[in-house]
Parts: C-alpha cells; sequence; structure tokens
C-alpha cells in the first residue's frame, strides 16, 4: 500500500479514537450529573411515645338527683340555681302545715295512750292484789293482764306513729345530700310535688372529681394488652397517666388515671367502655361535659421514622433503601396511630438500614444517589 493511501487511514482512525473518547468522557460526566442528593436516615432503636385522641363523656362524682320525699306545695326556694351549696344546705321547702298538725295529732295519741297504760297498770295491781286475798279469781286477774299488754300495744303503735309524723314533717325541708353546684330549678313556687313525679326538682353534683367515660375497641384494648404485656384486667394498673382537654383546647393541668375497663364487650359496637379519673380543681369541667382524651402509647426500641421518607401504592406503605449508592423500595409497616409528623415502623426494616429521609415520592427504584450532606 502507498504511503497516500496509508496517511489519510491513520488519520482517520485517530479521529474516530479522539471522537470516541470525547463522547465517553462526555456520558460519563452526563451520568454524574443525573446523580441526584437526597438526605438519608440511618435507622435507629429509640424509646418513642404517640398519643391517641379518644371522645369521652364527663360525669361528676355522686351526681344527686333531687327529689320531693312527701307530697305539697313548694311555699320556698332557698337557693339560686347554679350556686355552689354545702351538704345538709336547705334548697326547698314544701307546705308544713299539714304536717306540723299530723305531728300534733300524734303527739295528742301518745298522750292518751301512756294515760290509758297508766290505768290499766294500776288495775292490774289491784286485781293482783284482790287474788292474793283469793278475792278475784284467775279470769279477772288475767283480764288485767292482757288490758296492759294492749295499753302498751298502742302507746308503741301511738309512739311509732309520732315518728313517721316527724320525719314526714322534717322531708318538708329538702336538704342538700352533698357538696356540689346545682343545676337548673324545675319547679317554682306554689307548684304541687309528689314522690311520684318523673321529672327531679334540680340536681346537686360536686364537680372536684370527674370521671371520663369513653369507647375503646375490641382490637384498641388486645393491642394495648401485647404492649404492656398483660390482661385486660391488669391495665388500669400499667398504662401510663392520660390528659383530658375540653372541646375547645384547653388541657387540664393535673393528669389522670384509667381506673376502671368494662368486663363486658357492648355487643352493638363491639367496644369495651373505659372510664378514667381526674381532679378538677380548676373547674374546668362540669357533669354532661364533652372531652378528648389524650392516651399516650409508650414504646421501648421502637424504629420511627418522618412521614415523608414514605410513599403509597395501592394502600401500602413502601421506603427507599439506599444499597452500595442504588435505591431499592421496600415495604414497611406501621403502627396504626400516629403523631402527623413520624410514623412507628412494625415491620420491613431493622436497625443499620439506610433509607431516604426525605422526598421519597420522586425517587424510583434501582436509581443512583448522592448523599446530601
Amino acid at each position: 500500500m502507498s504511503k497516500r493511501i496509508w496517511i489519510p487511514i491513520c488519520l482517520l482512525a485517530g479521529l474516530l479514537l479522539a471522537l470516541g473518547l470525547f463522547y465517553s468522557l462526555r456520558d460519563d460526566e452526563e451520568d454524574e450529573e443525573l446523580e441526584e442528593e437526597y438526605r438519608t436516615l440511618t435507622i435507629k432503636l429509640q424509646d418513642y411515645t404517640v398519643t391517641r385522641e379518644l371522645t369521652a363523656k364527663i360525669e361528676t362524682e355522686n351526681p344527686a338527683a333531687i327529689r320531693p320525699q312527701v307530697s305539697g306545695k313548694i311555699t320556698k326556694i332557698c337557693v339560686k340555681e347554679g350556686a355552689h351549696v354545702k351538704k345538709g344546705q336547705p334548697l326547698f321547702i314544701i307546705d308544713q302545715v299539714p304536717y306540723k298538725a299530723a305531728v300534733r295529732n300524734a303527739e295528742a295519741k301518745v298522750a292518751s295512750a301512756k294515760a290509758q297504760l297508766a290505768t290499766a297498770r294500776q288495775n292490774l295491781e289491784g286485781k293482783e292484789e284482790l287474788y292474793r286475798q283469793h278475792v278475784v279469781g284467775d279470769f279477772d286477774l288475767t283480764k288485767a293482764r292482757n288490758a296492759k299488754a294492749e295499753a302498751e300495744g298502742a302507746l308503741a303503735e301511738a309512739q311509732a306513729d309520732l315518728e313517721t309524723a316527724r320525719n314526714e314533717l322534717s322531708y318538708t325541708v329538702i336538704t342538700s345530700p352533698t357538696d356540689g353546684v346545682l343545676s337548673m330549678i324545675e319547679y317554682r313556687l306554689g307548684e304541687l310535688v309528689d314522690p311520684s313525679m318523673e321529672t327531679e326538682l334540680t340536681n346537686v353534683t360536686d364537680p372536684r372529681r370527674l370521671f371520663a367515660y369513653f369507647s375503646m375497641s375490641e382490637k384498641t384494648i388486645h393491642n394495648l394488652t401485647d404492649i404492656y404485656n398483660c390482661r385486660v384486667s391488669d391495665l388500669p394498673s400499667v398504662l401510663p397517666e392520660v390528659s383530658l382537654v375540653t372541646y375547645w383546647g384547653k388541657k387540664l393541668n393535673q393528669k389522670g388515671r384509667i381506673d376502671a375497663i368494662s368486663g363486658n364487650v357492648d355487643e352493638a359496637t363491639g367496644s369495651f367502655v373505659v372510664r378514667a379519673s381526674f381532679e378538677n380543681s380548676e373547674d374546668l369541667f362540669r357533669n354532661g361535659s364533652n372531652a378528648t382524651i389524650l392516651l399516650p402509647y409508650e414504646m421501648k426500641n421502637a424504629i420511627v421514622i418522618p412521614q415523608e421518607a414514605t410513599f403509597d401504592i395501592l394502600d401500602k406503605q413502601f421506603v427507599y433503601k439506599v444499597v452500595d449508592g442504588v435505591t431499592k423500595a421496600c415495604e414497611i409497616k406501621v403502627f396504626r396511630y400516629d403523631d402527623g409528623q413520624d410514623y412507628m415502623v412494625t415491620e420491613g426494616l431493622k436497625a443499620g438500614d439506610v433509607i431516604i429521609a426525605e422526598g421519597a415520592g420522586m425517587v424510583k427504584d434501582g436509581m443512583r444517589i448522592k448523599v446530601k450532606k
């Protein structure tokens, strides 16, 4: 081959080699430019608390419905609606005239019965003396003894009637059975009341101690028994303290405790009735108030990840693990309650795993990434 032909071939080969090298370097640069930066998280075990909110109904301790024990017209209302009252304080007075008359009548009967008994005793003493002198026989003595016993029975009956009359007179003054706060009064002066009426006169409730009643599903209760490794009946002794919040968001300063769980599951709802007790020194709640219970779930050695590290596909949750700089989708399961920012992972991750910590929705499986510093 001549030199003229060889030289152009060499030049062409060199040019092609240079072009190949150029594009190879360019592709490497583009690959490097395609690697995006993401913040990662190395999984560690930690203690974690997540709070669940439960709707509750408030009852005060020893709520008392005030009803009359005798019939009559209301002649006096001694308190104002909504007032604080003390145990034994008069609330209402029912017309006392007929009951005072009944007491006087009963007292008269007692006096008469006492006089009859005194006569019967004297008569018996005389008959006994005459019997010893053989003036009267057994019949007259027995008759005198029976008269005395009859007089004693009449006195006892009269005294019982007097006690009943005095009790009924005392019932005309209706007093508060406990310290507390009075509700609205349903009756007014002059209205006729009696023990059989359907509507109570008023209610007295003591707001110093509260009971919050709420429901928890059977599944939730048994989840708690798994978390705390105990039986349902033992849960009140191991559950953490709970908080109580008004419907407008103000939290009671004193925390309370769950102190009772119903022994049966409600057939209609499939739930347990749960009770928590609180001290209400701030007077935030009254009987019948609506409230929210804050129940903390305290987990030991938990795996906690930010919610922005997850993405959903067909109702399943995933994260991207990072293995040797490459992303790999991994399905996880999380605890059913969360705080709105983090998830507690129950399956799919272990300590030491590295995951994409944010923007998981923008990542694809098999991507090569750089770790954002």
